[in-house]
């Protein structure tokens, strides 16, 4: 139940993440202030792929058959994330 209310989780944030970086901001806008948007977003983004990578380890423990699908999922996690945070260093 634990990998359930991890995936419920996980889903608004990811969702959130995504789409706040969607869109341009106005021209006037400070660097900073997109700096710490994209910061926020970014964060919020790895932190949903987190939770989700912990609903799939977790449910890689409790069904046996979904062990090898919930291996290869938390790899792609974590690929995401790993990506997200170097984008942050870019």
């Amino acid at each position: 139940n634990l990998a359930i209310a991890l995936a419920v989780l996980a889903w608004p944030l990811i969702t959130y993440g995504l789409m706040s970086q969607f869109g341009d901001y106005h021209p006037s806008t400070s660097r900073e202030i997109i700096a710490a948007n994209r910061r926020t977003s970014v964060t919020v983004l790895s932190l949903g792929f987190l939770f989700h990578l912990g609903a799939l380890w977790l449910s890689g423990f409790s069904f046996t058959g979904a062990r090898i699908r919930s291996l290869i999922a938390a790899a792609s996690c974590v690929a995401l994330v790993t990506l997200g945070i170097f984008t942050l260093w870019l």
